[in-house]
């Protein structure tokens, strides 16, 4: 009986290690060929490889998708095989968006190894801070200066009373679930009071203290408080613009920060700072896809009451693309 039961759990390890092992050559595999794909030709220039890698990232709202899209049918447009993957969970929430273009003579798969991207095109500034592990140092990043606050940089929601207006008549903490849920419904009235300090320590109605604030804003949502004296405010762990700079320009010698927002708004419309990106992209000539080419592919995308704006941007974008290499020249 013993003997069979360790028979039985020997051959079970056995198998486990068998399929582990198998799985690790399998990956190991795969990364040898994407990277193979991949590789530069010795003795060849940046523009003169078989394949490309493009990442595009952003938040929902940004245009990272359809800047893709753009950028996937003019590399068909000059004959490349294309393949593309995105990630783009709660995107028009101001999530997190991916999207990962690859085109050449020769690759397969729409997936790409960390470090070996060729460009990142960024359309919201902290989302290259976040995939900077896809790139190296001869990377070029286009980035942004647009600033989105996305969701999973909020801590919490802070509510503030101004003192001047309350009265201290709590009708605030009467119709907040929160306060009776955690602080019981049976408390004895007391006098109404304010007393300054944290929002998180302020006391009223029942003299109780709000640490079970929320941030709901339940309470500024129903206007229960008759005279204005309740806002609330978003507190941030978001890095600072000058600090994530610094850290791009440590992961790339190429890197070209763009106020994308401006131009585009100076060109007639603020939607067109994605086409502003893409006529960086094609300024700085490190794809093998001719301006004129993206130039086409974007008016094909573009509604034609849109398109003169479309074009003022993408121009203004060629120009910044075509000064950053001459300055590096």
């Amino acid at each position: 009986m013993i003997s069979g039961i360790l028979f039985f759990f020997r051959f079970t390890f056995i198998c486990i290690e068998f399929l582990v092992k198998h799985d690790l050559n399998l990956l190991r595999d795969a990364r040898t060929i994407m990277a193979a794909d991949t590789q530069e030709k010795k003795g060849s220039s940046t523009t003169q490889k078989d394949n490309y890698n493009l990442l595009c990232v952003g938040v929902g709202g940004t245009g990272v998708i359809r800047a893709s899209m753009i950028l996937g049918w003019a590399a068909m447009n000059e004959g490349f095989k294309v393949r593309t993957a995105e990630t783009h969970g709660m995107s028009q929430r101001g999530g997190s968006v991916s999207s990962y273009l690859r085109f050449g003579k020769n690759l397969e798969g729409p997936f790409m190894i960390e470090g070996d991207v060729d460009v990142l095109l960024a359309f919201e500034i902290s989302e290259a801070l976040r995939n900077l592990n896809y790139v190296n140092e001869g990377t070029y990043i286009l980035v942004t200066k647009n600033v989105v606050i996305p969701p999973s940089v909020l801590t919490h929601r802070t509510l503030k009373i101004d003192g001047d207006k309350c009265i201290g008549c709590g009708n605030c903490l009467a119709h907040c679930v929160p306060s009776q849920v955690f602080n019981g419904t049976n408390v004895v009235k007391k006098e109404f009071t304010f007393i300054q300090g944290k929002s998180r320590e302020i006391r009223n109605g029942y003299s109780t203290v709000l640490e079970s604030c929320t941030g709901c804003e339940r309470c500024m949502i129903d206007n229960v408080c008759p005279f204005g004296a309740i806002t609330a405010y978003n507190e941030w762990d978001y890095p600072a613009v000058a600090d994530i700079e610094t850290d791009l320009h440590t992961a790339s010698k190429n890197v070209v920060i763009v106020d994308a927002d401006q131009i585009a708004a100076k060109a007639g419309n603020l939607l067109a700072a994605n086409v502003v990106m893409l006529g960086v992209l094609g300024g700085i000539e490190k794809i093998p896809i001719k301006i004129e080419t993206m130039r086409k592919t974007v008016e094909s995308f573009v509604p034609k009451k849109a398109l003169e704006i479309n074009m003022k941007a993408f121009q203004e974008g060629v120009e910044i693309g075509k000064k950053f290499i001459h300055r590096q020249e």
